[in-house]
């Protein structure tokens, strides 16, 4: 292959720009903080899938008709236990997500300013990624589009409705819609939505569909670690589908350092820095905190429309959660960028600016169970 000779148009320049950081985003996310793109770049958990309409994962929903008993012997093929039928049952049905895209312009003036113009364009194309990412970030954990506001579960699919979980066209998956959606909890109202789907399945059709959600045993926090340990056990089924992380808001995540603390009975040198590395492991999962998630009535499980304020106590299976992204191609024509360049530099028509558009496709999905994800409910003060 020939290689590709570049200049320093301004249009080669951007579209070189655009090129690096798509291939390679995690040098804009370590600098822009954000916590769960973090995680799935780092954790494995950010795969390139094809230009399609939809994702789509395998849930193996029921176990087919029952086992028939009968004695090796018997000439007669009479079973003693007769479950046998003519009737084939199926037991695989595929969870669906719906690709959603996203487009903006990345603006330069005309007549570039003096200096190194290569930085200043990559600088540019940066903090346009930066932006980005910060954007998809609270689209997911908040569901609402560039800004903050209450959160808002998301649908995964067109057939989604229903309050917990409505679909909404260009807007992926969101956090609360992942644990309310096709969810219920007891005494149910807005949260109990076992009637809708969620990704094409219903809990009314496949109860291990539904994630698993505890009431505090307090309303200030002081069970924290007891809640905590028993969500992690209830929600863990094997290595895979277990729980692997915890997130919550700062305010959850200074209790649960003062307990420990407690619990340690400082001065322990062990415990003395604990969580100036910004994550607390405990019983096997790491617990984080993000700068998103604050306390709302949008986390009120029961009836997070219209209930009590309440924190966010989030259980995630990062075996289970993934960001899906569409190879979008480069400036080589080979890369393996999720940024897809539309067309080449253009004029802004009435003023002394130039554009260069951008387009990207993504999606949320879950493809080895949901029943492994928790919430911690009705934590409504600090104490």
């Amino acid at each position: 292959m020939a290689i590709p000779s570049y200049n320093q148009s301004l249009d080669t320049m951007v579209s070189t720009a655009i090129d690096t950081y798509s291939r390679d985003p995690i040098n804009a996310l370590t600098d822009s903080g954000e916590k769960f793109l973090k995680a799935a770049a780092q954790k494995g958990r950010v795969f390139i899938v094809n230009d399609s309409e939809n994702v789509r994962h395998p849930v193996l929903y029921d176990a087919g008709e029952n086992t028939t008993l009968y004695r090796p012997d018997d000439i007669s093929g009479d079973p003693t236990v007769n479950n046998l039928s003519d009737t084939a049952t199926e037991i695989l049905t595929h969870t669906i997500f719906a690709m959603q895209a996203a487009t903006r312009n990345i603006n330069f003036p005309q007549s570039q300013p003096p200096g190194n113009v290569i930085d200043y364009v990559s600088n540019v194309v940066k903090a346009n990624m930066m932006q980005i990412l910060n954007h998809e970030e609270i689209m997911f954990v908040r569901g609402v589009v560039n800004g903050g506001g209450a959160f808002v579960p998301r649908g995964a699919m067109p057939n989604d409705t229903g309050a917990a979980a409505a679909y909404t066209e260009g807007v992926p998956v969101s956090l609360p819609g992942l644990l309310y959606g096709s969810s219920s909890v007891s005494p149910a109202a807005a949260g109990d939505q076992t009637a809708f789907s969620f990704a094409n399945l219903k809990v009314d059709d496949i109860p291990r569909w539904e994630p698993y959600h505890i009431a505090a045993t307090g309303t200030d926090h002081s069970g924290l670690i007891e809640d905590l340990q028993k969500a992690i056990l209830y929600a863990s089924y094997s290595e895979t589908e277990r729980p692997t992380d915890v997130m919550v808001n700062l305010d959850t995540f200074e209790k649960m350092l003062d307990l420990l603390r407690e619990k340690a009975a400082l001065p322990d040198p062990v415990r003395a820095d604990l969580g100036k590395e910004g994550t607390i492991a405990f019983g096997g999962i790491t617990m984080d905190w993000s700068r998103y998630l604050d306390k709302s009535a949008g986390w009120d499980v029961i009836d997070p429309e219209s209930g009590t304020p309440s924190y966010p106590i989030l259980g995630l299976n990062w075996n289970s959660l993934r960001l899906n992204t569409v190879r979008a191609g480069g400036v080589s024509g080979d890369s393996i960028g999720f940024i897809r360049q539309i067309g080449d530099m253009q004029p802004h028509p009435l003023k002394s600016n130039l554009f260069k558009r951008i387009e990207w496709k993504r999606q949320w999905s879950v493809d080895n169970g949901r029943r492994s994800f928790f919430t911690i409910y009705g934590n409504t003060t600090v104490a």
